[in-house]
């Protein structure tokens, strides 16, 4: 198994992970007593909306290691990667929408696209600053480095 492969499956396994302590992070704060969540009759639901923050952790992380395809442009990794991210946000929404644990408000549904798309953009900033100063940093100690050598 190739590198990315083996990084997407780590990756997707952490996002799992994370993605069902969200979930229970969401459900203990943000739960009402009487909501769809809450009681011992509900815990499939509460199981079927763990598995559910699970898998969209997994696909989010785990599509993450598309960037390690080095044959691709920083655009077509980011566009790929933005695509199935919105794709697994749609998927998730409508589960909450069928659940009845996110009412089916327009306003609502857009305002939560709308930061999505707003954490999406930021994390991919925060990320892009950061490889660009380490690839400045070791230009710099290459040039450096050649310049020793031509002495």
């Amino acid at each position: 198994m190739n590198e990315v492969k083996k990084k997407a499956l780590w990756m997707a396994l952490a996002g799992l992970v994370m993605g069902v302590g969200v979930g229970l992070m969401f459900h203990y704060f943000l739960s009402a007593p009487n909501s769809a969540l809450s009681g011992n009759e509900n815990r499939p639901i509460m199981i079927l909306y763990l598995l559910v923050s699970g898998l969209y952790g997994a696909v989010n992380m785990g599509t993450s290691a598309i960037y390690g395809i080095e044959k691709w442009s920083i655009l077509r990794c980011t566009f790929t990667h933005f695509l199935i991210c919105i794709g697994s946000t749609v998927l998730f929404i409508g589960f909450l929408i069928l659940q009845g644990m996110m009412p089916l408000e327009p306003a609502g549904i857009l305002a939560m696209a709308a930061a999505i798309v707003a954490v999406y953009f930021l994390i991919w900033l925060i990320q892009y600053l950061s490889y660009r100063r380490r690839v400045k940093s070791m230009n710099a100690k290459l040039r450096e480095w050649k310049a020793r050598r031509e002495r």
